[in-house]
């Protein structure tokens, strides 16, 4: 669960700014609060909305939080600038470094990590974890002038054997000025430290404004249970559709996609063969195509589809570009629903009520509230770009 995000120095916040999901002392709505089973033990919301008027920030503090998730998943080439956008109306600040902090409760443990970043080097670097309510260090890293990495290392994780010891030692002699240490030791396998990338890789989901349903074709012709969730749903949505589906097609080499620009190629070779997943738009057919792996390894196109009834009862296929926009939105972020009864997930949501009818975002969320009782290890943001009734904070449903 997300507890804390403070930013300082990036793009729109010149100042720190700060993001809680730690709940207040008030009793309304208990059913809103998880209780925490770690470190000072708060009370956690489960979901929040952020709004307000456009250009104050919303969408940069989502952007901030996918920096850092980045920074720490893949890391950085050596060489490469740091790509971190700075406040640029003060230009003291333009060249400044950017400070990041994020406090999270995962397996019982509480984790505050962060760090300081200019374009070349990582300054500062630091993660902390409460398993008791008092506060165990990990690390401590600091990269000075000449670019030499300093690493202190805490008892929670260099307090255990020599063998151990060593690995750290070696590990933060290796650490460059520009790659971060919990990316470097999550890379040389130290194991005390892969919780915090598990949260950052499987348990944080950020979904922007624009994202494509590349998650929903690939889940949607794997998991019948899914397909069967997505059909009820957008049906009691009132959208028309009465079932989903995926067709996949292998790919038999690039020439799949004869007369297609070699960079276009290139790409999507590179993409799927390190496992990820290639998603792009034909506009020709006005089909949204998803490339990826199977399970067999072989490289497929997944094109996801809808099913209309007909007025004589017959079943009618619908490329998923025939769906009206809303539609489309909808089945983007259905993923969340269905995954919020049994699975541990942060949802960061940008423009939630994109495209939909206030009616269908309103069910959206009910849905995830009714459904994320029954998993108490689930928090959700969101933040649609109007509150529902005017200024003043969101009531829950």
């Amino acid at each position: 669960m997300l507890l804390l995000f403070s930013v300082q120095n990036f793009a729109c916040f010149a100042e720190e700014a700060l993001f809680s999901m730690v709940a207040s002392s008030d009793a309304s709505h208990p059913q809103h609060v998880v209780e925490s089973e770690a470190g000072r033990k708060p009370r956690i919301l489960r979901l929040a909305a952020l709004y307000g008027a456009n250009g104050h920030g919303k969408s940069k503090i989502v952007e901030a939080l996918r920096f850092v998730r980045d920074l720490v998943v893949d890391g950085t080439k050596a060489g490469d600038p740091i790509e971190c956008p700075t406040f640029r109306l003060d230009s003291d600040l333009s060249e400044a470094a950017s400070r990041f902090e994020i406090v999270i409760d995962y397996d019982g443990v509480e984790y505050s990590y962060g760090f300081v970043v200019d374009e070349k080097r990582v300054l500062e670097e630091w993660l902390f974890a409460r398993l008791t309510s008092r506060e165990s260090r990990f690390f401590e890293r600091i990269t000075d002038d000449d670019g030499k990495v300093t690493v202190e290392f805490g008892p929670a994780l260099g307090g255990g054997s020599k063998k151990e010891r060593q690995l750290l030692e070696f590990v933060a002699e290796g650490t460059r000025p520009d790659q971060l240490f919990l990316t470097e030791a999550l890379d040389r396998n130290v194991g005390q430290v892969k919780p915090m990338l598990e949260w950052f890789r499987r348990v944080l989901v950020i979904v922007s404004a624009d994202d494509a349903p590349q998650a929903v074709a690939i889940r949607a012709g794997r998991d019948q249970s899914l397909t069967d969730f997505l059909a009820d749903f957008l049906s009691r949505a009132g959208t028309g559709v009465d079932g989903v589906k995926v067709e996949e097609t292998p790919v038999d080499g690039d020439g799949f996609f004869g007369g297609a620009p070699t960079s276009f190629l290139k790409s999507l070779s590179e993409t799927v063969d390190k496992g990820h997943v290639f998603n792009f738009v034909d506009q020709t057919k006005n089909e949204v195509i998803t490339v990826y792996k199977n399970s067999d390894g072989e490289r497929v196109v997944g094109c996801l589809k809808t099913i209309h009834r007909s007025k004589n009862g017959g079943s009618v296929e619908f490329q998923f570009g025939d769906e009206s926009s809303g539609t489309q939105r909808l089945m983007e972020i259905m993923p969340i629903l269905a995954d919020a009864e049994s699975r541990e997930r942060v949802y960061v949501v940008d423009e939630l009520d994109r495209k939909l009818h206030p009616a269908l975002s309103r069910l959206f969320v009910e849905t995830f509230i009714q459904r994320c009782r029954r998993q108490p290890h689930t928090a959700y943001l969101h933040h649609p770009r109007h509150p529902p009734d005017g200024p003043g904070p969101v009531a829950p449903p």
